[in-house]
């Protein structure tokens, strides 16, 4: 028995050392997933055929946001086209850029510190319309000049054409209050 033992453990060792994986080039060759289609509960006009969008955008986009975060009017209008639209909590603005930096700048006024803390962001691009937008995630804190200190979730869609921000849209979620 001891014997038989001895010669089992060694074949199973044996046979554990030599056990080689056999990899299928079939499954090598291609690692894109095929994926089935969905239905979906809902439609929408246009179909989403968005991709990677230029960093340029991107950065347009954020130098605009670190303008209003520092009250740089300057930079801010330098980014903008002629006439804007901007979308935000509450209201909406459609005018010159002129127009939406008095207003910009009344805002912006009404506060001593602006401070961003950008979460993600995102530039893409439509393949068959030629529209260009930056997404941009972060949290927005403003201190007002009575004091009063707020925080807010902030979601921009920025739509940049031929490099000037053209439309803004933004979207808040205010924090709970304590």
């Amino acid at each position: 028995m001891k014997k038989n033992s001895l010669l089992f453990a060694a074949m199973v060792l044996l046979l554990a050392c030599n056990n080689e994986t056999k990899v299928d080039s079939a499954t090598t060759d291609s690692t894109v997933a095929v994926t089935e289609p969905v239905s979906l509960p809902y439609t929408v006009e246009k179909t989403p055929d968005w991709e990677k969008g230029s960093d340029e955008n991107l950065s347009i986009a954020m130098k605009a946001l670190k303008a209003y975060e520092t009250n740089d009017s300057t930079a801010m209008k330098a980014l903008l086209a002629d006439s804007v639209s901007f979308y935000y909590d509450g209201g909406e603005f459609k005018g010159t850029a002129d127009s939406f930096m008095t207003m910009l700048n009344r805002h912006r006024n009404s506060l001593t510190n602006v401070s961003i803390k950008m979460n993600d962001y995102e530039s893409v691009k439509s393949k068959n319309r030629g529209e260009e937008w930056v997404g941009l995630w972060y949290v927005e804190t403003t201190t007002e000049k009575s004091g009063k200190t707020d925080s807010l979730t902030t979601m921009d869609d920025i739509m940049i054409v031929n490099g000037k921000i053209r439309v803004i849209d933004s979207k808040v979620r205010h924090f709970a209050k304590q």
